[in-house]
Protein backbone atom coordinates (compact mmCIF):
# COMPACT_ATOMS: atom_id res chain seq x y z
CA UNK A 1 0.00 0.00 0.00
CA UNK A 2 0.77 3.94 -0.25
CA UNK A 3 1.17 4.41 3.45
CA UNK A 4 4.03 5.23 5.61
CA UNK A 5 6.85 2.26 6.56
CA UNK A 6 6.32 1.47 9.90
CA UNK A 7 9.14 2.52 12.24
CA UNK A 8 11.49 0.33 13.69
CA UNK A 9 11.61 -1.12 16.99
CA UNK A 10 13.79 0.90 19.86
CA UNK A 11 17.08 -1.18 20.98
CA UNK A 12 16.46 -2.63 23.95
CA UNK A 13 18.30 -1.03 26.72
CA UNK A 14 20.65 -2.92 29.30
CA UNK A 15 19.20 -3.07 32.54
CA UNK A 16 22.79 -2.39 34.42
CA UNK A 17 24.58 0.62 32.23
CA UNK A 18 27.93 -0.23 31.28
CA UNK A 19 31.16 2.15 32.26
CA UNK A 20 34.25 2.52 30.00
CA UNK A 21 37.25 1.74 32.34
CA UNK A 22 39.85 3.82 31.59
CA UNK A 23 43.20 2.68 32.15
CA UNK A 24 45.15 3.79 35.21
CA UNK A 25 49.04 3.93 34.29
CA UNK A 26 51.34 2.61 36.88
CA UNK A 27 53.30 6.04 37.38
CA UNK A 28 50.06 7.94 38.27
CA UNK A 29 50.36 11.28 39.02
CA UNK A 30 47.96 10.97 41.83
CA UNK A 31 49.98 9.03 43.68
CA UNK A 32 52.06 10.22 46.78
CA UNK A 33 55.72 10.26 46.90
CA UNK A 34 57.30 7.85 49.26
CA UNK A 35 58.66 9.85 51.65
CA UNK A 36 55.40 12.07 51.93
CA UNK A 37 53.41 8.79 52.28
CA UNK A 38 56.51 7.41 54.86
CA UNK A 39 56.14 10.63 56.95
CA UNK A 40 52.12 10.78 57.07
CA UNK A 41 52.03 6.92 58.42
CA UNK A 42 54.44 8.58 60.77
CA UNK A 43 51.98 10.73 61.99
CA UNK A 44 49.18 8.35 61.95
CA UNK A 45 51.01 6.38 64.10
CA UNK A 46 50.74 8.92 66.83
CA UNK A 47 47.65 8.40 67.39
CA UNK A 48 47.24 4.63 68.68
CA UNK A 49 43.38 3.20 69.50
CA UNK A 50 42.29 3.46 72.92
CA UNK A 51 43.01 0.51 75.40
CA UNK A 52 40.60 -1.33 76.16
CA UNK A 53 38.49 -0.92 79.24
CA UNK A 54 39.47 -4.49 80.93
CA UNK A 55 44.01 -4.44 80.11
CA UNK A 56 45.94 -3.11 82.23
CA UNK A 57 46.94 0.52 81.93
CA UNK A 58 50.05 1.09 79.67
CA UNK A 59 52.71 3.03 80.18
CA UNK A 60 52.29 6.62 79.78
CA UNK A 61 53.23 7.90 76.37
CA UNK A 62 56.19 10.04 76.02
CA UNK A 63 54.89 13.39 75.60
CA UNK A 64 56.48 17.16 74.86
CA UNK A 65 57.96 19.01 77.34
CA UNK A 66 55.17 21.95 78.79
CA UNK A 67 58.56 24.41 78.83
CA UNK A 68 58.65 24.08 75.04
CA UNK A 69 56.84 26.39 73.11
CA UNK A 70 54.10 24.66 70.76
CA UNK A 71 56.22 24.30 67.71
CA UNK A 72 59.20 22.77 69.55
CA UNK A 73 56.46 20.60 71.24
CA UNK A 74 55.57 19.25 67.44
CA UNK A 75 59.51 18.68 66.95
CA UNK A 76 60.47 16.76 69.83
CA UNK A 77 56.75 14.86 69.40
CA UNK A 78 57.89 13.59 65.55
CA UNK A 79 61.29 12.95 66.95
CA UNK A 80 59.87 10.23 69.06
CA UNK A 81 57.61 8.92 66.20
CA UNK A 82 60.84 8.11 64.41
CA UNK A 83 62.00 6.19 67.27
CA UNK A 84 65.71 7.81 66.60
CA UNK A 85 67.43 8.85 69.42
CA UNK A 86 70.23 10.82 67.98
CA UNK A 87 67.24 12.64 66.29
CA UNK A 88 65.94 13.12 70.02
CA UNK A 89 69.11 14.59 71.17
CA UNK A 90 69.78 16.84 68.19
CA UNK A 91 66.14 17.81 69.08
CA UNK A 92 67.06 18.29 72.82
CA UNK A 93 70.11 21.14 71.57
CA UNK A 94 67.76 22.95 69.74
CA UNK A 95 65.42 23.75 72.41
CA UNK A 96 68.39 24.82 74.89
CA UNK A 97 68.72 27.50 72.17
CA UNK A 98 65.97 29.11 72.86
CA UNK A 99 65.78 32.38 74.97
CA UNK A 100 62.63 33.32 77.37
CA UNK A 101 62.38 36.88 76.83
CA UNK A 102 59.87 39.53 76.64
CA UNK A 103 58.55 40.73 73.23
CA UNK A 104 58.97 44.43 74.37
CA UNK A 105 62.34 44.53 75.97
CA UNK A 106 64.09 46.65 73.94
CA UNK A 107 67.06 44.71 74.12
CA UNK A 108 65.59 42.46 71.29
CA UNK A 109 66.32 45.20 68.88
CA UNK A 110 69.43 44.73 67.38
CA UNK A 111 70.20 42.14 69.99
CA UNK A 112 73.93 42.12 69.34
CA UNK A 113 73.75 42.08 65.71
CA UNK A 114 77.18 41.93 65.13
CA UNK A 115 77.80 38.57 66.84
CA UNK A 116 76.20 37.37 63.53
CA UNK A 117 79.24 37.97 61.12
CA UNK A 118 81.19 35.78 63.93
CA UNK A 119 78.93 32.57 63.61
CA UNK A 120 79.50 33.17 59.57
CA UNK A 121 83.25 33.32 60.23
CA UNK A 122 82.88 30.42 62.68
CA UNK A 123 80.98 28.26 60.40
CA UNK A 124 83.25 29.19 57.55
CA UNK A 125 79.41 30.46 54.87
CA UNK A 126 81.04 34.32 53.88
CA UNK A 127 81.85 32.80 50.77
CA UNK A 128 79.54 30.16 50.22
CA UNK A 129 76.69 32.23 51.08
CA UNK A 130 78.19 35.03 48.48
CA UNK A 131 77.62 32.48 45.84
CA UNK A 132 74.17 31.76 46.68
CA UNK A 133 71.57 32.89 44.57
CA UNK A 134 69.02 33.86 46.79
CA UNK A 135 64.86 35.02 46.42
CA UNK A 136 64.52 36.81 49.72
CA UNK A 137 60.52 37.34 50.77
CA UNK A 138 59.09 39.69 53.46
CA UNK A 139 55.95 40.59 54.80
CA UNK A 140 53.28 40.82 57.22
CA UNK A 141 50.64 38.11 55.57
CA UNK A 142 51.98 35.50 53.08
CA UNK A 143 55.45 35.60 52.62
CA UNK A 144 55.59 31.97 53.23
CA UNK A 145 52.78 31.11 50.89
CA UNK A 146 54.69 33.72 48.19
CA UNK A 147 58.08 31.41 48.63
CA UNK A 148 56.25 28.12 48.46
CA UNK A 149 54.81 29.42 44.92
CA UNK A 150 58.00 30.59 43.96
CA UNK A 151 59.88 27.60 45.28
CA UNK A 152 57.18 25.08 42.77
CA UNK A 153 57.68 27.54 39.98
CA UNK A 154 61.76 27.30 39.83
CA UNK A 155 61.19 23.40 40.55
CA UNK A 156 58.90 22.95 37.75
CA UNK A 157 61.60 24.61 35.30
CA UNK A 158 64.01 22.43 35.93
CA UNK A 159 66.38 24.55 39.14
CA UNK A 160 67.39 22.58 41.72
CA UNK A 161 65.88 24.17 44.29
CA UNK A 162 66.58 24.79 48.56
CA UNK A 163 63.49 26.12 50.50
CA UNK A 164 63.59 27.56 54.59
CA UNK A 165 60.51 28.75 56.00
CA UNK A 166 59.21 28.93 59.38
CA UNK A 167 57.32 28.12 61.57
CA UNK A 168 56.97 24.29 61.63
CA UNK A 169 53.97 22.20 62.06
CA UNK A 170 54.86 19.15 63.00
CA UNK A 171 58.94 18.25 62.48
CA UNK A 172 61.54 21.58 62.46
CA UNK A 173 62.64 19.56 59.02
CA UNK A 174 59.81 20.75 57.74
CA UNK A 175 62.10 24.09 57.34
CA UNK A 176 64.04 23.11 55.19
CA UNK A 177 63.19 21.61 51.76
CA UNK A 178 65.36 20.51 48.86
CA UNK A 179 63.48 19.83 45.70
CA UNK A 180 60.19 20.06 47.23
CA UNK A 181 60.86 17.71 50.29
CA UNK A 182 61.41 17.85 53.79
CA UNK A 183 65.37 17.55 54.13
CA UNK A 184 66.12 13.69 55.20
CA UNK A 185 66.90 12.90 59.07
CA UNK A 186 69.91 11.57 57.94
CA UNK A 187 71.02 14.98 57.01
CA UNK A 188 69.29 17.24 59.06
CA UNK A 189 71.50 15.02 62.11
CA UNK A 190 75.05 15.65 60.15
CA UNK A 191 74.38 19.53 59.21
CA UNK A 192 73.18 20.12 62.75
CA UNK A 193 76.40 18.55 63.88
CA UNK A 194 78.60 19.81 61.88
CA UNK A 195 77.23 23.28 62.90
CA UNK A 196 76.44 22.97 66.71
CA UNK A 197 80.41 21.36 67.54
CA UNK A 198 81.73 24.41 65.34
CA UNK A 199 79.90 27.13 67.67
CA UNK A 200 80.23 25.09 70.82
CA UNK A 201 84.13 25.23 70.38
CA UNK A 202 84.60 28.80 69.77
CA UNK A 203 81.78 30.24 71.45
CA UNK A 204 81.94 31.49 75.40
CA UNK A 205 81.17 34.02 77.39
CA UNK A 206 82.00 36.73 74.68
CA UNK A 207 80.33 34.66 71.98
CA UNK A 208 77.59 33.00 73.26
CA UNK A 209 75.53 30.33 71.17
CA UNK A 210 72.98 31.94 68.85
CA UNK A 211 69.95 31.97 69.72
CA UNK A 212 67.48 29.32 67.98
CA UNK A 213 66.04 30.69 64.91
CA UNK A 214 69.50 32.61 63.71
CA UNK A 215 70.74 28.65 64.44
CA UNK A 216 68.32 27.60 61.96
CA UNK A 217 69.42 30.43 59.19
CA UNK A 218 72.72 29.50 59.96
CA UNK A 219 72.19 26.12 59.25
CA UNK A 220 69.81 26.99 56.54
CA UNK A 221 72.85 28.36 54.46
CA UNK A 222 75.09 25.44 55.18
CA UNK A 223 72.33 22.60 53.83
CA UNK A 224 71.94 24.89 50.49
CA UNK A 225 75.56 25.86 49.93
CA UNK A 226 77.14 22.14 50.56
CA UNK A 227 74.10 20.58 48.61
CA UNK A 228 74.85 23.00 45.66
CA UNK A 229 71.22 24.28 45.24
CA UNK A 230 70.61 26.33 41.80
CA UNK A 231 68.52 28.77 44.04
CA UNK A 232 67.69 29.28 47.44
CA UNK A 233 64.02 30.54 48.52
CA UNK A 234 64.20 32.41 51.74
CA UNK A 235 61.83 33.45 54.13
CA UNK A 236 62.63 36.24 56.53
CA UNK A 237 61.54 35.49 60.61
CA UNK A 238 60.70 38.29 62.23
CA UNK A 239 61.60 41.03 59.33
CA UNK A 240 63.18 43.85 59.91
CA UNK A 241 67.04 45.23 59.47
CA UNK A 242 68.45 42.59 62.11
CA UNK A 243 66.33 39.44 60.33
CA UNK A 244 69.33 36.95 60.96
CA UNK A 245 68.60 36.46 57.26
CA UNK A 246 70.06 39.57 56.36
CA UNK A 247 73.26 38.27 56.03
CA UNK A 248 72.55 37.81 52.30
CA UNK A 249 73.95 41.20 50.86
CA UNK A 250 73.03 40.43 47.20
CA UNK A 251 69.74 38.91 46.54
CA UNK A 252 68.66 37.85 42.81
CA UNK A 253 65.39 38.75 43.66
CA UNK A 254 63.52 40.55 46.71
CA UNK A 255 59.95 40.04 47.73
CA UNK A 256 57.35 41.73 49.90
CA UNK A 257 53.88 40.37 50.20
CA UNK A 258 51.27 42.43 52.15
CA UNK A 259 52.60 44.98 54.82
CA UNK A 260 50.44 45.68 58.08
CA UNK A 261 51.45 46.83 61.60
CA UNK A 262 53.12 43.85 63.57
CA UNK A 263 56.27 43.47 66.02
CA UNK A 264 55.64 47.46 66.39
CA UNK A 265 57.15 46.66 69.96
CA UNK A 266 60.51 45.32 68.33
CA UNK A 267 60.50 46.80 65.23
CA UNK A 268 59.62 50.20 65.74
Amino acid sequence: SGGASPRPAPPKRSATPTTTKLPVPASSSLAMPAPRLAHLRRLLSLHSPPPHPLAPSPARPLRPSFILPRAMAGAAQAGAATGSAEYEEVLGCLASLIKQKVRADTGNRGNQWELMAKYLQILELEEPIARLKVVHVAGTKGKGSTCTFAESILRSCGFRTGLFTSPHLIDVRERFRLDGLDISEEKFIRYFWWCWNKLKVKTGDDIPMPAYFRFLALLAFKIFSDEQVDVAVLEVGLGGKYDATNVVKAPVVCGISSLGYDHMEILG
